[in-house]
């Protein structure tokens, strides 16, 4: 049993020393929660409120500047903008679509649906009829050279197809920015503003062509072939952009392409990639957001389909064509965006990587206790095929287990023995690593990456660190440069198990890594050498009697009752402790106060006391009465396996068992 030694001097004073130590378990749950929807209003109420504000905003701008002397803002708005038509369209189609076809068609006197009653302008329907489809063909005929002429059509046929949906997008798919001018320093006379200087902000997201990759071939297995590439411009303040809509374009089938993503300036992929839907559209990217001032160059690229899938549709040339942008803030400049047309090849052999299991991987399903540091969760081995050297650029890791990302720290990405920092997407979920200018696998060599961090919290909770898809690992080929999508060298999944370290030839996740279960942490006990052996005196309260230090990891922990027995050598009991109280660090009470009983040799506190996670120091205080002997000494005991009764995880709800410290004594 652990022992807590006193002593006392002359004056009728007493001192005391405390010291034990146990260890237990831990665990943990997580919750869900599912995001809510709301109903948005018209296009058309939507567009009547801001013309109202936007000259409520000029008007107390005028009167501003007046005030102010020479501070003038100017706000300019289309009549129709800001809406982006995604679905082809024709006679006998409703809903809002056609309605804001209708709206745009309005807005200009050659293509006017009916000068009066139902479509006329404020009179627009959800209906697609006759009047509309007459419309339309205006439209189309007033703009034959951008909508008709390239498909080979010399005249308009009523229908919204992508070239006639291209060109309203172009025209009403963008707001004009608010560009906010302020003089400063200048001489007010008569609300003129003369001298001072001048500055001019554009407010909103601007969007621009970059410079367009080369045109030339689209390989089969292929990843990342860059197709289009825009620049984002953020005026006065910071945009979040959520995420690009692009769609393909050209005399292409969509089953060239395995998915669409969306590259970062660095290379980074931003989101998954994402497959074309009926409309032969895909909304790519995960947020990000460009500062007040600056802009980012993105690049839309594809994965494409497999040399065998390839074969019938060689020779075809698709296009990727940015038809949104899809953020809360106006949006000016032309879309749609189109860069190169790649034509589809089936013959060139380009370069492979096999991946398997890594020696270092787990491959089992093992329990790790909070406190576990540098542990490899996961790992793979990539080799390189015949055809040519290849280059490893960068691997995302997807986290599918239920702990959150404050659970775990120091996530690292290791190639053989070097260490690469890791990357949290904004969903905590996804952990990234590039790496510089690449790592370069030689002809039929291999390298082993493995993801390895350390176990902080979250007792209960699981660690699963899967790679969700082949196009979350980027490699390249030296020779001819082209990505490479990885394919599957061994550990394949026969039995459809889950968290079995092995590969899947469908579904996701394409590598399911080990699943780690967080056991719990540990609650240590021993001496508190901060509060030292030292004199008290008698008949007066709060007099330290011994401490302990609490370390507690995983979950708080709670403990139903703690008893302390106690000695003494000032002889024959005269007297009893009074007003014993164990408190802590901060000097609040946790337990107590209580008296001692009988011959006095214990104290048993009952209060329920919870310890948090963390380090925390706990003193035993009381009142000694004034009849106890000069120069005694009084000792408090403890053993947590007996004393310490009724021991509860808070998080998991687990009872936990205290080992027996006698040998601490």
């Amino acid at each position: 049993m652990s022992s807590f030694i006193t002593k006392t001097k002359v004056g009728k004073t007493a001192s005391v020393l405390i010291g034990l130590a146990t260890v237990f378990s831990l665990a943990g749950v997580v919750a869900i929660s599912s995001p809510a929807t709301a109903q948005a209003q018209t296009v058309a109420e939507l567009q009547a409120q801001i013309a109202s504000l936007m000259a409520m905003i000029n008007q107390l701008n005028s009167q501003l500047s007046s005030l102010e002397g020479g501070a003038t803002t100017t706000t300019t708005a289309g009549a129709v903008c800001g809406y982006t038509f995604a679905t082809n369209l024709s006679k006998g189609d409703t809903g809002t679509d056609v309605k804001n076809l209708q709206i745009v068609l309005n807005s200009d006197p050659d293509t006017k649906v009916a000068e009066s009653g139902a479509g006329s302008p404020g009179n627009e329907t959800e209906y697609f009829g006759s009047l509309t489809k007459q419309a339309v063909i205006k439209f189309q005929n007033k703009y034959a050279s951008e909508v008709l002429a390239p498909i080979g059509l010399s005249a308009g046929t009523g229908y919204v197809g992508s070239m006639t949906r291209s060109k309203l997008n172009a025209l009403y798919g963008t707001c004009p920015t608010t560009t906010t001018t302020t003089t400063t320093g200048g001489t007010t006379t008569g609300g003129t503003t003369t001298g001072g200087t001048t500055t001019t902000v554009s407010e909103g997201l601007t969007v621009s062509a970059a410079t367009q990759p080369a045109a030339t071939l689209a390989v089969g297995s292929a990843a990342r072939v860059p197709f289009t590439k825009i620049t984002l411009t953020a005026g006065g303040s910071d945009v979040t952009v959520n995420s690009v809509t692009v769609e393909r374009t050209g005399l292409a089938s969509d089953s060239v392409f395995s998915g669409i993503v969306l590259l970062d300036e660095d290379g980074t992929q931003l989101g998954i990639a994402k497959t074309l839907n009926s409309i032969h559209q895909a909304t790519i990217g995960s947020s990000f957001t460009i500062p007040a001032g600056t802009s980012k160059t993105m690049t839309i690229a594809a994965n494409m389909a497999s040399k065998s899938t390839l074969s019938s549709y060689a020779g075809e040339v698709p296009y990727l064509s940015v038809v949104a942008i899809n953020t809360s803030t106006e949006v000016s400049g032309a879309l749609p965006i189109t860069g190169a047309g790649h034509t589809i090849n089936s013959t060139l052999t380009i370069g492979t990587a096999s991946f398997a299991r890594g020696p270092l991987d787990p491959a089992a399903n093992p329990s790790k206790a909070v406190g576990t540091t540098g542990y490899t969760f996961a790992q793979v081995r990539a080799t390189a095929g015949s055809a040519e050297k290849v280059r490893l650029q960068s691997i995302r890791w997807n986290q599918s287990g239920s702990v959150s990302s404050s659970d775990i720290a120091n996530i690292k990405v290791y190639v053989g023995d070097t260490a690469y920092d890791t990357t949290v997407s904004s969903d905590n979920k996804y952990y990234s690593a590039s790496f510089g200018d690449g790592i370069v696998i030689d002809k039929g060599m291999f390298k082993d990456i493995a993801i390895k961090g350390d176990i902080v919290s979250g007792s209960g909770r699981t660690i699963d660190f899967d790679i969700y898809k082949t196009t979350d690992v980027y490699l390249t080929g030296e020779t001819y440069g082209y990505g490479i999508t990885p394919t599957i060298g061994g550990n394949t999944d026969t039995n459809s198990s889950t968290d079995d370290s092995e590969f899947n030839t469908s579904g996701t996740p394409w590598y399911d890594g080990s699943q780690v279960t967080v056991s719990g942490g540990s609650m240590t006990i021993s001496k508190a050498i901060s509060v030292a052996s030292q004199n008290i005196t008698v008949n007066v309260a709060d007099q330290p009697l011994g401490a302990v230090k609490v370390e507690v990891k995983g979950e708080p922990i709670s403990v139903q009752s703690i008893k302390f027995d106690i000695s003494t050598t000032t002889g024959s009991w005269t007297g009893l402790l009074t007003n014993v109280i164990l408190v802590d660090g901060s000097g609040s009470i946790v337990a107590g106060p209580i008296d001692t009983t009988g011959a006095g040799t214990s104290v048993t506190f009952t209060d329920t006391v919870t310890f948090p996670i963390g380090e925390n120091v706990y003193t035993v205080k009381g009142k000694l009465p004034t009849t106890v002997s000069n120069n005694g000494t009084y000792q408090l005991k403890t053993n947590p396996a007996t004393y310490w009764t009724s021991v509860t995880g808070q998080t998991t709800g687990n009872t936990l068992h205290l080992p027996d410290c006698s040998h601490c004594r």
